[in-house]
């Protein structure tokens, strides 16, 4: 068990951890609002009239308003701190909630979903951030999937209240998730990191004293100002360091191909119209009891998941998971295919959608649930954490509002199946990609994972260069290059065993430093027509350092 190993030190790191993410609650609950309420506004008694389109957009709201909040917090992160930026978006949903109690149309309600929503893009690019900086690599794993578990209990905590109390009594009850995260995590400290930037080294070690429970932590707090100082540079973080800096590039080639495979295995459409699929399956379940039970098993299985990432690695269930996904929504759409085209088989499999959606969210749970947001918080360097962030949740939920208006449209226009079907090739095309390309974290130090990433990258440098150079001569500005490989040769020696020594001479300089060379070049007669010089000769050198003094 993970908690079988908190130390005094460790105690704060998961206290300063859950006290954060309780403010994602607000965001499930927020993202999870539809699912039970939507049926709701739509149906002719609603004292909220509203339409189709209306509502589907009301569903997408808290994704559009997410980019605004997160580029937000990516200046504020290093502004006033990871720590009091979370904290501000403390009145802005307390507020938004007793507004929504107070809506009486469609659209104030889908405005202020739209408020809340850029709270959600703000806490998802400083929480991981925060996380990532304050946990032991042994724990951090663990950690970082938290915010995952706090969205599910939020989604889970509105589809239970959703079907016993009005939408007055339940926004009301809601505006209380801000304020205990407000009165419980303003006691926490902030990231040791943050200080570091800021050069308020006593208050980093005071932070760090806190959260490892040891008093001694001078040889640690040298090494984050190591770490930071060289991850700040000498230049300030712009968005184009995403993508001109090497290691940052593999980071976002990595997150983006866990986000799309997330986004495009079909979550949030789940997430949104969750009653509406159960309803439209036509199982003899009920749908508001088949919400519960698939929001239930999704918290367990999510719960199950962060106990075991920090011992079998983020990898592999990441590879378990998108081939569960793929393989249980498509077991999903066959459904609806039959539902649609053969409806007289249907019968016989009324248990396939509530075992399908289960199923996928059991395995969702497992790997992709948590993937996205875990990885956010390791592979980016401190000097582009905060721009990293506010980019990645812009795109993550772009993608997401993508899929999910994806979805509406393609359901009313061809039916349910053609969606999910396109959802299972996604996430099949997207565990190729992770196979391939989505390294193992498990363990390892943020420094570490900084050094794998400039190591990679830097071999990748090395042997373009190197590909490069081999077999390069140049004389006067002209450049003869052998293209096909030349076997390798002896060291040329004397009878006496003696390896000749070659000094560089006036036709072929030597290279500024110490050049080795293992090949026999011949250069032949080239004819005038082609060259207004002619070169003949044979160039033999062994293995030899050459050095031009």
């Amino acid at each position: 068990m993970q908690f079988s190993h908190i130390s005094r030190g460790r105690l704060f790191q998961y206290l300063a951890t859950f006290s954060g993410v309780f403010s994602i609650i607000s965001s499930g609950i927020n993202l999870g609002w539809t699912s039970p309420y939507l049926p709701q506004l739509l149906s002719e008694t609603s004292t909220v009239p509203t339409t189709s389109d209306e509502g589907s957009w009301c569903a997408i709201m808290p994704l559009l308003g997410s980019p605004f909040g997160a580029l937000l917090a990516a200046i504020l992160g290093d502004l006033i701190g990871r720590k009091n930026s979370t904290l501000l978006m403390t009145p802005i949903v307390f507020l938004g909630f007793i507004g929504i109690a107070f809506s009486r149309s469609i659209f104030m309600i889908s405005a202020i979903r739209f408020v809340i929503g850029a709270t959600e893009g703000a806490l998802y690019t400083v929480l991981p951030m925060y996380i990532g900086e304050i946990s032991d690599p042994q724990i951090r794993g663990f950690l970082a999937s938290t915010p995952t578990i706090a969205g599910i209990i939020g989604t889970l905590f509105i589809n239970i209240i959703g079907q016993m109390y009005s939408i007055f009594v339940s926004s009301l009850i809601c505006a209380l998730v801000p304020l205990i995260h407000f009165v419980v995590f303003i006691w926490m400290p902030e990231s040791p990191y943050y200080y570091i930037k800021k050069h308020k080294l006593e208050e980093a070690k005071k932070s760090l004293r806190i959260l490892r429970g040891n008093d001694d932590v001078q040889e640690e707090l040298d090494m984050l100002c190591k770490a930071v100082t060289r991850q700040e540079q000498s230049k300030k973080a712009k968005i184009t360091d995403l993508v001109t800096v090497a290691s940052n590039r593999k980071a976002c080639i990595i997150y983006v191909i866990i986000c799309l495979t997330n986004k495009f295995s079909g979550k949030n459409p789940c997430l949104f119209y969750t009653t509406t699929i159960f309803e439209e399956a036509g199982s003899r379940i009920n749908s508001d009891l088949s919400v519960i039970i698939y929001c239930s098993f999704e918290l367990v299985a999510t719960l199950v998941a962060i106990f075991i990432v920090d011992k079998y690695g983020k990898r592999r269930l990441l590879i378990i998971s998108t081939l569960g996904c793929s393989i249980s929504v498509f077991f999903l759409a066959t459904y609806f295919y039959i539902k649609d085209w053969f409806p007289d088989f249907v019968e016989n499999f009324d248990w396939l959608p509530i075992t399908s959606l289960v199923a996928y969210n059991i395995l969702f749970s497992i790997g992709l649930g948590f993937g996205a947001v875990s990885v956010l918080s390791e592979l980016f360097p401190t000097n582009v954490k905060a721009v990293a962030l506010g980019t990645a949740d812009t795109f993550s939920v772009s993608m997401g509002a993508v899929a999910s208006k994806f979805f509406q449209i393609t359901k009313d226009e061809y039916g349910m199946y053609v969606p999910f079907w396109f959802f299972a090739v996604c996430s099949a095309v997207g565990l190729i990609f992770i196979v391939k390309c989505v390294p193992e974290t498990k363990g390892q130090t943020l420094e570490e994972i900084q050094q794998f990433l400039i190591g990679s990258s830097s071999d990748i440098v090395d042997n373009k260069e190197k590909k490069k150079k081999k077999f390069d001569i140049r004389d006067n500005g002209v450049e003869f290059r052998r293209s096909h490989r030349v076997k390798s040769i002896p060291d040329c020696a004397t009878p006496d065993n003696e390896t000749i020594n070659y000094a560089p001479s006036e036709k072929f300089p030597a290279r500024i430093g110490t050049v080795q060379f293992h090949a026999v070049t011949a250069l032949t007669a080239m004819s005038s027509s082609s060259l207004t010089r002619k070169f003949k000769g044979v160039f033999l050198v062994g293995r030899k350092s050459l050095d031009p003094d």
